[in-house]
């Protein structure tokens, strides 16, 4: 894992959502400055059982509002009870 310069902060981060949410529960990293979420296959990570982690980052962790960043989230398929309508 590359933890140098993050103080300085970084335009572009990318990690799996449970080093994220380590990162930021750790005070590594904040997302108070977050513009752009992008979650490559989702679904997977649905399936997977990391929904819990992926709420976490999106709903508690600093994230800005949603009107304040935009959400992406790549996948193939997704259950209907996560689709946003």
């Amino acid at each position: 894992m590359m933890l140098c310069g993050l103080e300085q902060g970084v335009d572009i981060l990318v990690a799996t959502s449970g080093c994220l949410v380590d990162m930021i529960e750790r005070a590594r990293v904040s997302l108070q400055e977050v513009k752009y979420l992008a979650l490559d296959e989702a679904d997977r990570m649905l399936d997977m059982g990391f929904e819990h982690q992926i709420r976490k980052i999106v709903e508690r962790m600093e994230m800005p509002p949603l009107g304040a960043r935009q959400t992406m989230l790549f996948s193939a398929t997704f259950p209907t009870d996560i689709q946003v309508r």
